[in-house]
């Protein structure tokens, strides 16, 4: 019997050591569902980290790494960054009168925010950037953290074009400046699975850096545990059911899924009772969720970005063959590593000389265009709806379109169950009202939910949620207060449904009932400080002004520069007479946002009351100046010149 070298007995005890703390919970698979084979979709089996997969394949984490997966999410650092700086460059956003300048001071990031009047400047912010979103083969964005909260920053690097401009969805003044939220469904497709606090929505308390191995292959520590006890599988000729191999899930569906996960942007309505980072590979994605996305007519040309997978599925390709993604694409290597030729053999195993059709373009004629590359003529590459600056190769595998027929007007049809399966009236519903509020808000989106709600024969209070929402949209705050009459507070089991009637009521200047549904909503979701925000009015509308401070101050314990609960606190404290606490407030409030009209309005009221004419008058002036129409800046500002 031969030895065992030394060197491989230590290897052994040093991963041994590194994965001790995986093997005390004592993982029990008896409960595995009876459904599937694989081992570690039981739900008491943990996740251990890239880092611990690494100790035994660490030549396909090496390679791993480089891919645009790997190199998904990380610390803002001048390594990590694809981007240009300098000290000429500046995102100019013309409707709300902000500039943004990216810089580094010594290895941290920032995006400095400023406002000119003249060659003077009136405002400026300087925002550290904790994290950096995106490979840097299309993008870098930017994420900043506050008090565990993670947003996103408006500027983007675009580095196909190596330029700077706004984040996507930021452009045409649609910018919200730093408060665009990065909520669990941004987080579980860009990054490994985080920490995430349930009683808020952007609230991380650990988020890890990049995509790790398992995403696509599941909880690792029943695997890592049967491989420590000796227990190991031929994987030549057997199947390790410890832990997925995508490649060996039973169905081109099950195989699928995996990519589609993430490669499937759209509109994602989740199931009753999960969460995104519910999905294991081996699942069925639509246990989980149902994706809808956009279809036009014509030739198709518009898509979502992320929506290879779906764009794959309409090629003749795919639906002539057992084809899947895994037949062109590893994974665990990059696709700026892989020779060209990789790709076209892929296509060659079925388009050899013999089959029919073959290409009809001669030869030398596609050696002289694209080096006789197959993806360069039939997986064009093309633009998408949702990304600007970025190209990519269109997954949609058929003939060359025209420049002419690709310039053609292509129409909205409908959204489309990119997941498969017949979902509900109910859910398509849902489908609509999310894709009007996240892509484009066209009425006749409306429309199509509303006439899904009339065929959901769902019980009320499931559709109730859905009716709301669709409402609030319209603004029909009459009928959702009608709506609401059948529904009191204690029957909503869903945060933002309060929230709307609470607002809706709030419209109809009856503070005393939109305050039980704030309160709901306030319970359903403690940390969302918006609620909280609402709330507040509500109480100080009713002259409760200790009880709607010691509401906006909770507010402020986790969001300190929220705007709304700042000016609110600000104008208690004016009504309670203490009026070097309200100018405090109010200068908070316009140091986060110095157009923020609220603010300028009470501010300048304060003033007055001051006797400072002079600084009233500018304040109200400013407030004129980006809104001429505000009535109650007109009538303060005549009062003045009286």
């Amino acid at each position: 019997m031969k030895k065992r070298p030394k060197h491989l007995l230590l290897y052994l005890l040093l991963a041994t050591g590194a994965l001790l703390c995986y093997c005390r919970s004592g993982i029990n698979t008896a409960g595995v569902a009876q459904q599937s084979p694989w081992l570690n979709l039981h739900d008491t089996v943990a996740y251990v980290g890239a880092e611990t997969c690494k100790n035994c394949h660490a030549g396909i984490y090496e390679t791993f790494m480089r891919t645009g997966m790997g190199q998904s999410f990380y610390h803002a650092t001048p390594q990590k960054s694809a981007a240009r700086f300098g000290t000429h460059i500046a995102v100019y956003d013309s409707i709300n009168r902000f500039y943004y300048h990216p810089f580094w001071h010594s290895d941290s990031l920032f995006i400095l925010e400023f406002r000119l009047s003249g060659k003077d400047t009136v405002y400026r912010r300087e925002q550290h950037i904790k994290y950096i979103i995106g490979s840097g083969q299309h993008t870098n964005s930017h994420l900043y953290e506050d008090n565990g909260y993670l947003y996103q920053a408006p500027v983007t690097f675009y580095t196909q074009k190596g330029i700077w401009d706004f984040a996507p969805g930021f452009e045409g003044g649609f910018s919200s400046r730093f408060n665009r939220i990065i909520g669990q469904e941004c987080m579980t497709c860009h990054n490994s699975l985080p920490q995430f606090n349930p009683n808020a929505e952007n609230k991380f308390e650990q988020v890890p850096l990049g995509i790790s191995c398992e995403r696509c292959h599941g909880p690792g520590q029943l695997h890592v545990q049967q491989k420590l006890l000796g227990n190991m599988v031929d994987t030549a000729t057997q199947t390790d059911y410890t832990i997925v191999n995508p490649r060996k899930l039973p169905t081109r569906e099950l195989q699928m899924n995996v990519c589609q996960r993430c490669h499937l942007q759209g509109v994602s309505i989740l199931k009753s009772g999960k969460s995104f980072s519910d999905f294991k590979p081996g699942m069925n994605l639509t246990e989980i969720m149902d994706v809808f996305l956009p279809e036009f007519d014509g030739n198709q040309t518009r898509f979502i970005m992320a929506s290879q997978a779906h764009r794959l599925t309409k090629s003749a390709c795919y639906q002539n063959s057992n084809m899947t993604c895994l037949n062109c694409h590893n994974p665990h290597i990059s696709v700026k590593e892989t020779p060209r030729q990789t790709f076209n053999n892929a296509c060659l195993k079925c388009h050899t000389a013999s089959a029919k059709p073959v290409c009809t373009l001669p030869e030398a004629k596609r050696i002289s265009a694209n080096k006789n590359d197959c993806s360069g003529c039939h997986m064009q590459v093309s633009g998408s709806i949702d990304i600007p600056h970025v190209t990519i190769h269109d997954h949609f595998i058929r003939k060359p379109i025209s420049e002419a027929d690709k310039n053609r007007v292509e129409n909205f049809i409908g959204l489309v169950a990119a997941t498969g399966g017949n979902p509900s009236a109910l859910t398509r519903a849902k489908g609509y009202l999310h894709y009007f509020e996240s892509y484009t808000s066209s009425p006749p989106l409306l429309d199509s939910a509303q006439h899904y709600l009339q065929l959901a024969n769902n019980p009320p209070r499931e559709k109730l949620p859905a009716l709301i929402h669709a409402l609030y949209l319209q603004q029909d705050f009459d009928g959702i207060r009608k709506q609401a009459n059948e529904v009191p507070p204690a029957q909503i089991t869903d945060a933002w449904t309060a929230y709307r009637v609470g607002e809706a009521f709030l419209q109809n200047n009856t503070p005393h009932k939109a305050q039980p549904y704030f309160e709901k909503a306030c319970n359903l979701l403690p940390l969302q400080p918006d609620f909280g925000a609402k709330l507040g009015i509500c109480l100080l509308q009713q002259n409760r002004y200790a009880e709607a401070r010691k509401v906006l101050l909770e507010v402020l314990k986790e969001h300190k520069n929220h705007v709304s609960a700042l000016t609110n606190l600000g104008f208690i404290e004016v009504n309670t007479g203490n009026l070097q606490q309200a100018e405090q407030y109010y200068q908070q409030a316009l140091r986060q946002n110095p157009g923020y009209e609220q603010a300028l309005l009470n501010f300048a009221g304060l003033r007055l009351l001051q006797r400072n004419t002079a600084e009233a008058k500018k304040l109200l002036m400013q407030v004129l100046a980006q809104n001429p129409s505000n009535q109650q800046a007109k009538m303060l500002m005549q009062q003045l010149i009286k």
